[in-house]
């Protein structure tokens, strides 16, 4: 390949809808990053999607090719993720478009294409974790599924040092093919200009004065029954407290009533809050206004809340197992996510000492700052010249 002839680069932008919130931000952070990437290597980015999702409205594809006509276009597809469809439409895309790559950001993806591939492998939950997966059926899907992503990916992209290790040693994947990528903070994530904005935000969305929030889906594997119940053994410890929690993210219908019922035989319903989905325009101003963050995951690939947190002003606290302390930086304090008395003790020793916390205010801030969109999008390119050279 010519070094004047333009790179023709295909991200897979099908995930970039509502059930794959996390996956789609990736996306769309990455490539609204690379349609602004100023490279030696001149290149064409290509943002396959389905034309019922193309215009989520989180992530509106059509206006950042609007934005980046002369780089980025939009290819339309009938194929969607996860179906039988996309093993045959999708490579007969790639062989018409003489793709020079193929960017696969999940692991359920096309495994014949006639170009070289990069995969994304964001976690191996499905794998540490098997009892989050329904049944023997799906299990035995994720295995073979996976496997052969790992097969047919020449380089694989992951966001962790935490994820790089689990896939090598799981899968015996060679660590030559393996590039560990942070994902980046968005601009929008910044803290509130003023105490007025803070008061402003609660009225607005009816939020308690002070409080502790988790935001992300309520799958089992986020731990959401130990946080409650750690929040109310810190409660019982310190009665005069008016912090309360609020959970806040998509809600998985499979899990809501299970951690409702938890609230209630708590007798916690005054003071824990579902806020559900949260608007682009509320997300940064719902961190800021936190007295404290918490991630109790038992495992995650990364924990992108958590930096997004930190470059909104709010002190964290996480499990301290798998990604997380690597995502959140060394001052973090961390705790044992199935031990429910060290997270209340976490989660009390942060509040109530107002100079612990403005000091992680200050650590997270300047941690955050060193993660952004156009780093990842600048080595995720090096990653695709280099497989597009094989």
């Amino acid at each position: 390949m010519g070094k004047n002839r333009p790179l023709k680069i295909a991200l897979d932008c099908r995930y970039v809808q509502g059930s794959f919130p996390g996956i789609g931000r990736y996306i769309y952070n990455l490539a609204a990053a690379l349609a602004t990437l100023e490279t030696a290597q001149p290149f064409k980015l290509n943002l396959i999607c389905n034309p019922q999702n193309s215009g989520e409205a989180r992530h509106p594809l059509p206006e950042l090719v609007a934005k980046n006509p002369s780089r980025v276009q939009l290819l339309e597809t009938s194929a969607k993720p996860i179906s039988l469809q996309e093993q045959w439409q999708l490579p007969r895309l790639a062989l018409r478009e003489k793709f020079d790559l193929w960017h696969a950001p999940y692991y359920v993806r096309p495994y014949l294409l006639p170009c070289p591939t990069v995969l994304t492998a964001y976690d191996l939950i499905a794998k540490r974790l098997p009892e989050t997966l329904p049944g023997r059926k799906a299990k035995l899907a994720f295995e073979i599924t996976t496997r052969l992503a790992f097969l047919v990916s020449p380089q694989i992209i992951t966001l962790s040092q935490n994820a790089a290790q689990d896939i090598t040693a799981l899968y015996k994947v060679n660590p030559k093919r393996l590039q560990v990528i942070p994902p980046g903070v968005e601009e929008k994530f910044r803290p509130l200009d003023s105490p007025e904005q803070v008061h402003q935000f609660k009225s607005k969305l009816n939020l308690p004065d002070e409080y502790i929030l988790y935001l992300g889906i309520n799958k089992p594997h986020k731990n959401l029954a130990r946080l409650i119940e750690a929040y109310n053994l810190y409660h019982q410890r310190n009665p005069t407290s008016k912090v309360e929690l609020v959970l806040a993210g998509k809600e998985d219908p499979r899990y809501s009533e299970g951690l409702r019922a938890k609230v209630r035989e708590l007798g916690l319903e005054e003071r824990v809050n579902f806020l559900g989905d949260v608007t682009e325009e509320n997300l940064s101003k719902l961190y800021g206004c936190a007295k404290l963050f918490v991630l109790p995951s038992l495992y995650e690939g990364f924990g992108l809340p958590l930096l997004e947190a930190q470059a909104c002003g709010a002190p964290v606290l996480c499990a301290g197992n798998t990604s997380l302390p690597e995502a959140g930086g060394s001052h973090v304090p961390t705790f044992d996510p199935y031990n429910i008395s060290e997270i209340a003790t976490r989660i009390e020793e942060m509040l109530n000492n107002e100079t612990l916390l403005t000091q992680h205010r200050q650590w997270g801030l300047e941690h955050a700052a060193q993660f952004s969109w156009q780093k990842a999008a600048a080595a995720t390119f090096e990653v695709y010249v280099h497989t597009a050279s094989l």
